[in-house]
């Protein structure tokens, strides 16, 4: 930029101040960090990231979120609030400034590594920290050996069931509860409605409710729940 006199010294003027007010925008971000999910657990197809913040001025900035199945050599997925605002919101859980993101699309199975980044008003910050994630989207195999029986003496119906190992595609699963759902005949045309009526960690549960005792018609579903929150469809 050329300028003379009077109006060299407005034109130095108006440069300085768009230069302070880039670098004042660039300070509003000191650090971006990941918080959720946790380093090295195992999560669903679709989960919800929450990172934080540290700076001044945090409500006008924006996130990133780069997630990686090779050290970062290729990005597997991006989620860019700049581009896309859709599913992002801000927040302040525990007094920590940050936001949070709702995955849309599934994500696919596999081992990824995930890092934050914050949009300062003239690059992307980068965090150093970076967290490990596996993603499952295989539900438990189904529940087998349901065994029941009707305690008369206290006044319950007993059930048992094996315990699941693997997931629907053969692997080694690990079961974090189990959903124990009841069945009854509720009208002549034999119309059944579900109740979840319990979730435990073991494979033994009694129901006590008498309406279960009284019902003329009584079925006793279980599903495994995964620790990625994965359960196997019901059916009826």
């Amino acid at each position: 930029m050329i300028c003379r006199n009077r109006v060299g010294r407005a034109c130095l003027a108006i440069a300085l101040l768009v230069t302070l007010s880039r670098v004042a925008r660039a300070q509003t971000a000191a650090d971006v960090f990941p918080l959720e999910p946790e380093d090295g657990v195992t999560v669903g197809v679709r989960p919800t990231f929450r990172i934080g913040a540290s700076g001044t001025d945090l409500p006008k900035l924006k996130f990133r979120i780069v997630l990686s199945g090779d050290g970062f050599d290729t990005e597997a997925y991006v989620f860019d609030q700049l581009e896309d605002a859709d599913g992002w919101v801000y927040s302040a859980l525990g007094g920590e400034f940050g936001a949070l993101y709702r995955v849309k699309k599934p994500l696919e199975d596999g081992e990824y590594e995930w890092r934050a980044e914050v949009w300062n008003g003239i690059e992307w910050l980068r965090g150093d920290t970076v967290y490990r994630l596996t993603v499952d989207g295989v539900p438990p195999a189904d529940v087998e050996g349901l065994r029941m029986e009707v305690d008369h003496d206290r006044g319950g119906v007993v059930l048992d069931w094996d315990a699941v190992t693997t997931d629907r595609n053969g692997r080694p699963e690990y079961v974090r509860l189990y959903h124990v759902y009841r069945y009854e005949r509720r009208s002549f045309f034999f119309v059944i409605r579900p109740f979840e009526i319990a979730t435990t960690e073991g494979t033994h549960y009694v129901d006590r409710d008498p309406e279960a005792l009284d019902t003329s018609l009584v079925f006793y579903k279980i599903t495994a729940e995964d620790e990625a929150g994965n359960e196997p469809e019901r059916r009826y």
